[in-house]
């Protein structure tokens, strides 16, 4: 049986929470479901009496761990190698996605649960959308992460912040024809994770999902257009994205928790909507500390931990980790330095990999556990002297949602950019080549270390 969101459900069925009491999309889930520790299943929306909606599926590295079938300690290693080659698709005739349709005249979009994530966004986001699109001239598949907006029964609008979705428009622009799209809500989390890696432009992430998942993608064709989707998704929007057309879009409460980004934007007029019988719909609520930041940095994580190791011939990389709270733009790199100045080599190596997001790199050593803000912090302030071990690189290309520098072109051009600082910390103990020295930051750890007080606990 091909992996999908139910049987990863049923894979982390013990850290499930199930929400029977009602629930409503324009008023509270959002509070809710930005609250949850761990993954979450409302079963009862206001409104819509068939419908389950899940979130909150792959914050966590033990989640992540349980999708990839490895240990958690072993993610971002794991996730680097199947990182490494892309798999294979294969077209079947039929599958679970076909069971409803809804074509051109019959599709509305409110029939879905579209949730409303914030008291200033104008009306449902879909947050969970991967939106496939295929270059013209080459014929390759892109998947993207894509907020879409829900203006109509038939329309959204959404955002592009650059790559390879606004070269296909710009190309099917340049042509005057409508750009083909299909938007993909609920499915595997490792499907996210591929739409949300920067490859190449001759990448097609269905093929890398492929290869994160250990097996073939079944791709069906859609109703009304030319692409290809997953065979055992939940639910797919398909239609076109007419030439040069802008509407307003936004605000939205983005990633980075804050309100970004209104502008004139591209807009997708629906032709058809397919689901299973009993789609799950599947949501990534923002703003707060949710999956979005997850699903977007482990593929960021494992590419620059496979940086790392071949840097000066591999440097000694233990971990590397985006936290959720740093907005996405923090990378906490865990290593050990053998030679003076290695530390900052990591640095720079983490700044300058295929994703332009890193904007602050802490390196500390296997001492200090990368998941615990508290131990981090506490890294930081006794190992780094900022004199020295903090330094600032200017000029550099910053991701356009962050407000904190100073934008340069605005939203709703294919060059939108900001421009700012990027900065290194080295919280790490002398090397390993300065021995002596290194003793003295040895941890004072109380006597018998490793107890757990549960144990002794009734």
């Amino acid at each position: 049986m091909a992996k999908d969101l139910r049987t990863y459900l049923e894979e982390i069925n013990d850290r499930l929470l199930v929400v029977d009491k009602e629930v409503d999309i324009h008023s509270n889930l959002a509070a809710y479901s930005a609250q949850s520790p761990s993954p979450i299943m409302f079963t009862n929306i206001k409104g819509y009496p068939r419908w389950k909606m899940c979130d909150i599926l792959f914050k966590n590295r033990e989640c992540q761990a349980k999708a990839l079938g490895v240990l958690p300690k072993n993610v971002v290693p794991e996730m680097a190698k199947r990182l490494e080659k892309p798999g294979q698709c294969k077209i079947v005739e039929t599958g679970p996605i076909k069971e409803l349709k809804m074509l051109y005249d019959d599709v509305d979009l409110t029939k879905l649960p579209i949730p409303i994530h914030s008291n200033v966004n104008k009306g449902p986001y879909i947050t969970s959308g991967m939106c496939v699109t295929r270059d013209p001239d080459i014929g390759i598949r892109n998947v993207a992460f894509l907020r879409n907006q829900v203006k109509s029964r038939n329309t959204t609008g959404f955002m592009i912040a650059g790559g390879h979705t606004w070269e296909n428009l710009s190309k099917y622009e340049q042509r005057n024809q409508p750009m083909p799209m299909a938007v993909v809500i609920g499915h595997h989390p490792l499907y996210e994770v591929a739409a949300a890696f920067r490859g190449s432009i001759d990448l097609d992430e269905f093929e890398l999902a492929s290869s994160l998942l250990g097996e073939p993608v079944e791709l069906v064709r859609c109703e009304t257009i030319d692409l290809e989707v997953p065979a055992y998704a939940e639910i797919v929007l398909e239609g076109t994205v007419p030439p040069r057309v802008r509407e307003p879009e936004g605000p939205f409460c983005e990633f980075t928790n804050y309100y970004v980004a209104q502008a004139d934007n591209p807009i997708f007029t629906v032709s058809g909507m397919t689901m299973r019988d009993d789609a799950i719909y599947r949501n990534i609520q923002t703003p707060r500390f949710t999956d979005h930041q997850a699903i977007a940095s482990l593929p960021r994580e494992a590419h620059i931990f496979a940086r790392l190791k071949d840097v000066e011939g591999g440097l000694d990389i233990h971990d590397v980790h985006t936290p959720p709270w740093g907005g996405s733009f923090l990378v906490v790199v865990q290593m050990t330095a053998h030679f003076e100045g290695q530390a900052r080599t990591a640095v720079l190596a983490a700044l300058s990999t295929a994703n332009f997001m890193p904007k602050i790199v802490i390196v500390v050593d296997d001492d200090v556990d990368i998941y615990a803000a508290e131990d981090l912090i506490w890294a930081v302030c006794t190992r780094a002297n900022p004199q020295t071990d903090v330094f600032v690189i200017n000029n550099m290309r910053i991701y356009p949602m962050d407000l904190s520098c100073p934008e340069i072109s605005p939203p709703g051009e294919r060059h939108w950019q900001r421009i700012g600082g990027k900065m290194g910390i080295d919280a790490t103990k002398p090397s390993t080549f300065r021995a002596e020295e290194r003793k003295k930051f040895e941890r004072a750890l109380p006597l018998g270390f490793g107890l757990n007080l549960s144990d002794i606990l009734d």
